[in-house]
């Protein structure tokens, strides 16, 4: 399975055939042929509660049924042989079905699929006044199932939840927009000497009322009035850290924590897309902290990261560490790619401004050590890059705009985008102010020159096929231009007189410009719907060339320069490639390439995100 694909990859069927909570079925033991799991996104409607009652929801594992028996034991003592009792098996990190105990009261025969479908296949069919969520791992007696009513009555209770190891989760706590919640590992008193279970016992008797963002362990309870469906995500905590805060938010009460439990075995963490952009849900929630955090371990295979509270000690001085995330792979196959050279401009810009930047490529979008980053900066292009949360965490939208989710943009600090069009409509859909910020070009490597060569007086077009239909390139051809194409793959397309260099440096590429007659410039469909003026725009403008290029949105309100025009048609291209077309002369061409120069310049790009960058760092740190 692709890394981001989560459950997505899966087949699944849509309907649940939900049972009601009296209408309990013993266990049949699967067949060989089982179908796959299915997942069970939410309920019809509101579901049905009664005003008083319990109802215990017993959610197992498809290998993990031991302990079932005895709960519906514990439950049937703690609230009468007539008491809603229920379980749902399901399947979480392509566990085994292994065969049902008897005398456990399922709600369906089969697995499901995740924890987040066994609660919602649990209580579609309605449920009673108090609603006590259960896994098969968490070791409960009939007095631990009565506290944890009696404090779901009131609103989301999680109890404390100690595991095997010694290790605690006390909830979930939102320290960083952008990162799982952490689960709160601090201990609340002090371990018994008689090992793990006598420091339960104690913990129940003497841990001190607390509340937390959410309740991320499978040992809680709620008002069944609050009840909504739960999220069908693959990652265990994340599901129920989303679930328990939607259901507090309708109670208006934190979530608390209450009593303690010793649970055997924790699920693994997989987080992917579906997980970061629930976790993006939460950008505008009241933090628990101040946002000095350091990053923990990477979560594979793909997303955000969860992040453990320690204070800051780094100085808040003028210098900062600078990480750019790009979409290029590693080595040679990624050199020749635009980020790499964006990049790299970029930085040096960034670096004349005193700071201090690296450019991480594909390979090392998530580093051991990129908690001492004091900011991420992800230039976006192919990939989606997850945030850090030790840093301040800018986004930069460059290319491929219909990639970006609206979840995305707001799992940042401050996003930007080179698309006017595009950032404003994201900014309406999505609620998080999108900045304008356009492409850039370097003046140090743009800029009016040497007029004679090859190039001088043609029609110059530099770049590849793409692998797809160039139509400025197509109707140049077609209207018998004095063409030169530069880039590879051009052989069978244009004529062998049009042919120019396979490859070009970066010096070369502006003497092409700065010697041309015309440059030619086309836009892909979706970055010139959004307004996303192509570099090369900038870079022949800075040559002090004359650029015509495909209609793109907006384009005049951003560059209304007459060494720019555009070409909307064959007839358009016709007038404008005409030798005697009066373009403007060299000193207006001059005066063109220093506004360039001096307002889309890499050094200009680089001030707006410094600025950015400390206002973020201010904030976090307030």
């Amino acid at each position: 399975m692709a890394p981001g694909s989560g459950w997505f990859g899966r087949r699944r069927r849509r309907d649940a055939t939900p049972s009601g909570p009296d209408a309990v079925q013993e266990a049949r033991h699967p067949s060989a042929t089982a179908a796959p799991p299915e997942r069970v996104a939410g309920f019809d409607g509101p579901a049905q509660v009664r005003q008083t009652g319990v109802t215990v929801l017993l959610v197992s594992r498809s290998d993990r049924h031991e302990r079932l028996p005895a709960m519906v034991t514990a439950a049937r003592t703690a609230f009468g042989p007539e008491v809603d009792v229920r379980a749902v098996a399901y399947v979480a990190d392509a566990s085994p079905v292994l065969p049902s105990p008897r005398g456990v009261p399922w709600v369906r025969p089969d697995p499901v699929d995740g924890i987040g479908s066994a609660v919602n296949a649990g209580v579609a069919g309605g449920v009673r006044g108090v609603l006590v969520v259960v896994d098969s791992t968490v070791g409960v007696t009939d007095q631990d199932l009565q506290v944890l009513a009696e404090a779901g009555a009131r609103g989301v209770a999680q109890a404390r939840v100690w595991l095997a190891d010694g290790s605690a989760r006390h909830g979930a706590r939102l320290l960083r927009p952008g990162a799982l919640p952490w689960s709160d590992d601090t201990a609340s008193v002090v371990p018994g000497a008689d090992g793990l279970r006598s420091t339960i016992l104690t913990a129940r008797d003497t841990a001190a009322a607390a509340t937390v963002f959410a309740a991320d362990q499978p040992a809680l309870a709620m008002p069944g009035r609050a009840l909504v469906p739960a999220p069908c995500l693959p990652d265990e905590r994340t599901t129920l850290s989303a679930w328990s805060r939607a259901v507090a938010d309708r109670t208006d009460r934190d979530v608390a924590l209450v009593w303690a439990l010793e649970r055997s075995d924790e699920a693994g963490r997989t987080v992917d897309a579906a997980t970061v952009d629930a976790v993006s849900g939460w950008r505008d929630r009241a933090v628990d902290g101040n946002g000095s955090v350091v990053a923990g371990p990477p979560v594979p295979p793909w997303g955000a990261r969860p992040v453990t509270p320690v204070a800051s000690t780094v100085p808040a001085t003028e210098q900062l560490a600078w990480s750019l995330k790009i979409a290029a792979p590693a080595g040679p196959e990624g050199d020749g790619w635009g980020d790499v050279h964006f990049a790299a401009e970029l930085a040096a810009a960034l670096e004349r401004l005193g700071q201090r930047v690296r450019v991480d490529r594909r390979d090392a979008h998530v580093r051991d050590d990129d908690g001492a980053d004091d900011v991420t900066l992800v230039v976006r292009g192919l990939d989606r890059v997850p945030p850090n949360p030790a840093s301040v965490n800018l986004l930069w939208v460059i290319s491929h705009p219909d990639d970006v989710a609206d979840t995305e943009l707001r799992s940042f600090d401050r996003a930007f985008a080179a698309g006017p069009a595009w950032a404003a409509a994201a900014s309406a859909r999505s609620g998080v102010p999108v900045g304008m910020l356009l492409q850039a070009t370097d003046p140090a490597v743009f800029h009016p020159g040497v007029s004679s060569g090859p190039d001088a007086g043609r029609v110059v077009f530099v770049g590849s096929t793409r692998g797809a239909a160039r139509p400025v390139v197509a109707d140049a051809v077609a209207l018998g231009a004095d063409l030169r194409v530069h880039g590879p793959g051009w052989e069978d397309v244009v004529p062998e007189s049009s042919l120019g260099a396979p490859s070009l440096s970066r010096a070369e590429v502006a003497r092409a410009y700065a010697s041309a007659r015309v440059v030619l410039n086309d836009h892909w469909p979706d970055m010139a719907a959004g307004g996303f003026v192509s570099n090369r725009v900038l870079d022949v403008l800075a040559a002090g060339g004359v650029v015509v290029t495909d209609p793109v949105v907006g384009l005049g309100e951003v560059l209304d320069v007459p060494t720019l025009a555009v070409a909307g048609s064959r007839e358009d291209l016709a007038a404008l490639l005409d030798p005697a077309y009066p373009w403007p002369a060299e000193a207006s061409r001059a005066e063109v390439a220093a506004r360039i120069a001096a307002e889309h310049s890499f050094d200009a790009r680089a001030r707006v995100l410094l600025d950015a960058a400390r206002a973020e760092r201010a904030r976090l740190r307030r």
